[in-house]
């Protein structure tokens, strides 16, 4: 399955465009949590700079699978 890893806060969205393929949910929650970590590990990312925002995992219909908030996930 093809899932899209949108980032959003209550005024603005960064759009995935392309997604990735995933073998299932939990593969996607993975990497998800692994790209939180990257952002973290090369500087992209401060905390303080994410809170309010929230990473949606989409899949191809748009439709929301789950979403992470990303304060408490790069916490």
């Amino acid at each position: 399955m093809r899932c899209y890893f949108n980032l959003v806060s209550s005024h603005e969205s960064i759009l995935d465009q392309e997604g990735i393929e995933v073998a299932d949910l939990d593969q996607a929650r993975s990497v998800a949590r692994a790209a939180a970590q990257e952002m973290i590990r090369t500087g992209e990312a401060h905390i303080s700079d994410w809170q309010g925002w929230r990473m949606e995992v989409a899949d191809h219909s748009g439709a929301a699978l789950f979403t992470l908030d990303l304060g408490q996930l790069l916490a």
